[in-house]
């Protein structure tokens, strides 16, 4: 049976934005990119991060580092030599790579130790990382600072999760003890912008959009990329729980 379009006309019973509304019940030749906003790609860059603190929380606040983890202001960790270094670990340069602080001539095979407990001068080298975040905190009312990956309230409670996993392995000083006083702001902080990002994806299904795609090939979303659909969207995609 053939679908007259007749009625779909200027005056007519139905107007066209109303004949794409009813797309979303089924009917199709309605749908249309969507263009990822500069809001869209912040809080897509916002919800990488909360999600990715959500994801290494429990592993460092049960003491562990998985090799080649970076944090900002400490380097990347080497799991097998239990310390934090200036290089990823298999960095290759000019012939050589550098494994577990030191260079060698072969490439790396993938390391036996997944993850391990930082030694106690790498954990001092978290302890003042930290401290000189703290600084940086407040010198940005406690939110992010402008160091150019922002989010510091984040990279701080990285670093506090850490040394609480840790506690019998250095003597805490200065710095983790004025840190154990904060934490729960900067949590907070975290639990704010988690719930702006899910009130902003609640509210525009090409966000949601751009989330599920941007999952399925795993590039980031940034301003000006478009997705495919629009009425009739799902709604159950692009947001997130609280972690534990």
């Amino acid at each position: 049976m053939k679908r007259s379009t007749a009625i779909i006309r200027p005056g007519g019973a139905l107007s066209w934005s109303t004949a794409c509304i009813l797309a979303g019940l089924g009917l199709t030749g309605c749908e249309r990119n969507y263009v990822a906003t500069a809001k869209d790609q912040q809080m897509a860059e916002t919800q990488k991060r909360i999600e990715a603190l959500d994801a290494q929380r429990a592993k460092l606040m049960g003491g562990e580092v998985p090799n080649d983890f970076f944090l900002e202001g400490v380097g990347y960790y080497h799991a097998g030599a239990h310390d934090f270094f200036q290089h990823p670990y298999g960095f290759a340069h000019q012939g050589k790579w550098y494994v577990n602080g030191v260079w060698q001539d072969r490439p790396p095979q993938i390391e036996a130790v997944a993850s391990s407990r930082p030694s106690p001068e790498a954990l001092k080298k978290v302890e003042a990382a930290l401290a000189r975040e703290q600084q940086l905190l407040a010198g940005q009312s406690g939110a992010s600072h402008s160091g150019g990956h922002g989010f510091g309230m984040g990279n701080a409670l990285l670093m506090y999760w850490l040394l609480s996993g840790n506690r019998g392995s250095f003597m805490p000083g200065a710095g983790f003890q004025r840190a154990s006083s904060q934490a729960p702001a900067w949590q907070n902080e975290v639990e704010r912008q988690r719930s702006t990002v899910s009130g902003y994806a609640a509210s525009n299904p090409g966000y949601r959009r751009m989330v599920d795609q941007s999952r399925a090939t795993g590039a980031p979303i940034r301003a000006g990329q478009s997705v495919r659909g629009g009425f009739g969207s799902s709604r159950s995609g692009g947001g997130f729980s609280s972690g534990a």
